[in-house]
């Protein structure tokens, strides 16, 4: 799959390294050539740019790499060319938005072409853009909004006041009222005169039979996708932060917060008004009590409540212990 996805951002051209250096404030260190997409650091790719604030291994084969002043002798062994800059993040992040542009976020229809199943019933206060795919049996209520290259699969359902964009929905799924899905992750790095947008230019892939709460957002990835798996549940009023990956029959109660880049296993169970640090990883089968606090990651089939989250055991014991030792016993 080409990455960002044509369907949801348009690229405006292609860099030569020179002209990604003018545009990021970056001093070519050494090479050249031509920068036609931008990528993580783990991945690269043809053609790629990718960026680094710490180098920890061997990054992935790119046409550039941007790493912070004095440390393009810690890369010799990189193939590409090298930058360097103050702020790396800063400077991708301005070469990334000056590649790209989404469609939904500048008003513009998509490029591809639409496609409307059979039996489609869609409310006439919806907005469709002409270039989204829906499946049969599609349902979308009252003052919905399915923006530019958005794919529905068969029997999927968005009830009132529903906002998809830059996403991929499988078969059967229900999405309550009010949800928000593929809107842009809450990325900032430090700029000049303040915080800097970091562009999100990944996309939202939802399988099949899966049920998003109302009013509840998912926010698409960066330089990855947001993923959730086939029959997951998602209550009301939850928040899945950009790049995160939910397995496949997760049930998530809600109020509960899901940081960016965390990881969750199949048929993991997670209680009301949980809260993750980001990047964390919840292996299969493990169970979060409600009100949690995770800073660490979870084994599977692991249990854990409390603030800091700790072995459901122990927190048990722990707050039976604390209540007799508050009533003098």
């Amino acid at each position: 799959m080409i990455f960002p996805d044509p369907r949801f951002f348009r690229r405006n051209g292609v860099l030569s390294i020179a002209e990604a250096a003018e545009i990021g404030g970056a001093e070519i260190v050494r090479g050249s050539g031509s920068v036609e997409t931008v990528a993580e650091l783990s991945t690269g790719g043809d053609g790629a740019l990718v960026f680094a604030e710490k180098l920890k291994g061997a990054p992935a084969p790119a046409v550039a790499l941007i790493v912070p002043e004095g440390q393009a002798s810690v890369c010799e062994d990189f193939p590409g060319a090298v930058l360097e800059a103050r702020s790396p993040k800063l400077a991708f992040s301005k070469i990334a938005a000056a590649m790209f542009t989404s469609f939904a976020e500048e008003g513009l229809e998509g490029e591809g072409p639409g496609e409307r199943g059979e039996a489609c019933r869609i409310h006439q206060s919806a907005v469709i853009d002409p270039s989204a795919v829906l499946g049969a049996n599609v349902v979308i209520g009252p003052g919905s909004f399915v923006g530019p290259g958005v794919v529905i699969g068969d029997g999927t359902s968005l009830a009132a006041q529903v906002s998809i964009t830059h996403a991929t929905l499988g078969k059967n799924c229900r999405i309550h009222a009010g949800a928000k899905i593929g809107e842009a992750g809450f990325g900032y790095t430090a700029g000049e005169t303040g915080p800097q947008r970091v562009p999100q230019l990944g996309a939202v892939r939802i399988g099949d039979e899966v049920d998003i709460g109302a009013l509840t957002t998912v926010d698409r990835g960066m330089l990855s996708d947001t993923v959730i798996g086939d029959l997951t549940k998602i209550d009301n009023l939850c928040q899945v932060a950009h790049n995160c990956r939910i397995g496949r029959g997760v049930l998530i109660a809600s109020q509960t917060g899901i940081s960016g880049s965390c990881t969750i296993g199949d048929y993991v169970m997670m209680g009301g008004q949980v809260g993750m640090a980001d990047h964390l990883h919840i292996g299969d089968g493990a169970v979060i009590a409600a009100k949690a606090g995770l800073m660490r990651d979870v084994e599977p089939g692991g249990k854990v409540g409390g603030t800091p989250a700790k072995p459901m055991r122990q927190w048990m014991k722990e707050t039976a212990a604390l209540g007799r030792l508050a009533n003098g016993k």
